[in-house]
């Protein structure tokens, strides 16, 4: 980089309200320099233009604040910074720029850069940060990535409200199905099992009471007999219920369970033995003593290995359907814990996303929209503005631009101002002593006209007279008859000749008159001219309010 040199410790004070401007191509070429920025810098105006804009720079600026300015302005926006920058003869003034693109049908065509005053407490911070620059080179500032806008937050707000109905609801219904689902296979593998369990128990039962008639009606007469045959045949019918509730039982309940099996095995061999018993009963002998004995023992026995195996069974049910309430209880715990989680989730990243459009758009916007009232206000002064991110940032921008670019059209209009007001002021100065040597000139020309008017009477008289004596001498002496004839001849040229320069004189007087009429109809062209100056002045101090330059004033602003 370009090291300008040679440099002083003498810095250069700027008063409150100086602007200094320049602009450049897309090369960094001076193209302009308005005169405060001419009369700071030291350089004549030939000096800066056509030149580059580092021919003002400071040494110790760090080379990656530049690096920093030129890639922000490279991607379209503004860049503002407290820059150092040096003077002709070395010395050096701070300024507070912000450096704007120049666009003319959305293309940029160069670069405005607007320098005001910086204060001295942030002189003292910018000469740390730049000392710390120069060492470790450019800080990474964090801030909101560029496409964090309106249009983003709006979508992703309503992307995201969507998703989070939809888990609600996904939740909502799928802990429901899941619910109905559990009800669901409790009452069909649980609760319907142990009904059957249970009716399968109240047969046997039935079947045990059913085999101790037909004991104590083989015994009795024939009527009786037939009774036992009806009983046998009732068996028979619980035999098949017990069958068909088994059936179910095995639809219901998995048959490789263990419970189940038992249970299997155990009404197996219950039916095919009681069967066995009651056909053997049916055929021994009347008089038989111990077989009824020995077939209540034997039926005793296996109804209560069925009825053990139908209470594992049962239990096995009971234990599988806590195990299962159990089970819905802790997933219906887990969703919930799930839905409390995801609630105050949705809710942390709602009030951070909000904080983030609070911090990076709402309140940007706002300042932007308080820089717009101020501007409307007429206040050209207030503080740049450059935070935000996408449409927000882009209004700032804006902003921004407009504001200098009004900042510097009325600069060079109060400018313009002041040079019309002072040539005017010249020009009334020199119009008033051209009415003063007409006035003069006037007067000079009506007396030597006066005069002439007098010498032509007495030149007219005396040639009168000459006629006269011409008669008188014309009959008495030739000789003095032709003296007097030339005599009266020159005198009525001369007459004749005092006449044309009599009339010259009226028209040089006419002339005379005429110019200061035109002198005091320019006299008051240029005092409107003035008047037309001191109104742009005012309109200029409308919109610098902090500004309070006299019209008349050679200094730039």
């Amino acid at each position: 980089m370009k090291k300008n040199l040679p440099v002083t410790t003498q810095q250069v004070d700027i008063a409150p309200g100086i602007t200094l401007v320049s602009k450049t191509d897309l090369k960094g070429v001076i193209t302009y320099a308005n005169e405060a920025f001419i009369d700071i810098s030291g350089f004549v105006l030939e000096e800066l233009q056509g030149h580059s804009h580092n021919i003002v720079r400071h040494p110790d600026m760090p080379p990656a604040v530049f690096e920093d300015m030129w890639k922000v302005l490279h991607s379209g926006k503004p860049w503002q910074g407290l820059v150092k920058n040096r003077c002709k003869n070395g010395d050096f003034y701070w300024v507070d720029a912000c450096v704007v693109p120049i666009r003319r049908n959305e293309q940029t065509i160069g670069y405005m850069s607007v320098r005001k005053r910086a204060e001295p407490a942030a002189i003292t911070k910018a000469q740390a940060l730049y000392q710390k620059i120069a060492r470790q080179g450019m800080p990474k500032a964090w801030k909101l990535p560029s496409w964090l806008g309106i249009r983003f937050g709006m979508r992703a707000g309503t992307i995201f409200v969507a998703v989070l109905m939809l888990a609600g609801g996904a939740l909502g219904i799928g802990g429901l199905k899941l619910a109905d689902a559990a009800f669901e296979r409790m009452y069909h593998q649980q609760f319907e099992p142990a009904i059957a369990v249970g009716q399968i128990e109240a047969k046997l039962s039935t079947i045990r009471a059913s085999m101790l008639e037909v004991q104590l009606a083989r015994h009795a007469d024939g009527a009786v007999s037939q009774l036992a045959s009806a009983h046998v045949q009732q068996l028979q019918t619980y035999y098949d219920d017990i069958a068909e509730l088994f059936t179910a039982l095995n639809r219901a309940v998995p048959s490789e369970s263990a419970a189940t099996r038992s249970l299997t095995q155990a009404l197996q061999q219950y039916t095919t033995e009681s069967q066995s018993l009651i056909a053997a009963q049916s055929a021994a002998p009347k008089d038989s003593s111990t077989l009824p004995l020995e077939v209540q023992q034997q039926l005793l026995a296996l109804e209560h290995n069925a009825s053990l195996a139908a209470q594992a069974l049962r239990q096995t049910l009971a234990d599988e359907a806590q195990q299962e309430f159990t089970e819905t209880l802790q997933r219906n715990a887990r969703i919930r814990h799930f839905a409390i989680v995801g609630i105050i989730a949705g809710l942390l990243i709602v009030a951070a996303v909000g904080h983030l459009f609070i911090r990076g758009i709402v309140n940007p916007l706002n300042a932007s929209i308080r820089g717009l009232n101020r501007i409307a206000e007429g206040d050209l002064q207030g503080a740049i503005n450059l935070s935000g991110t996408g449409e927000t940032a882009k209004l700032n921008h804006a902003a921004t631009v407009m504001q200098l670019h009004l900042k510097v059209m009325l600069d060079e209009i109060a400018l313009a101002a002041r040079r019309i007001h002072r040539h005017c002021q010249t020009l009334n100065a020199a119009l008033y002593e051209v009415t003063e040597h007409s006035e003069a000139q006037h007067d000079q020309v009506y007396s030597a006209i006066r005069a002439l008017d007098t010498a032509v009477s007495e030149t007219s008289d005396l040639s009168t007279r000459a006629e006269r004596l011409l008669e008188l001498a014309s009959s008495q002496h030739s000789e003095l008859a032709d003296e007097t004839r030339e005599l009266a001849t020159a005198t009525r040229l001369t007459a004749f000749g005092a006449e044309e320069v009599a009339s010259s004189m009226r028209q040089v007087a006419e002339l005379i008159v005429e110019n200061r009429g035109e002198a005091q109809q320019a006299w008051r062209a240029s005092e409107e001219l003035m008047h037309t100056a001191r109104e742009l002045s005012n309109l200029v101090a409308f919109f610098e309010p902090q500004q309070h330059t006299a019209p008349d004033s050679t200094q730039a602003t």
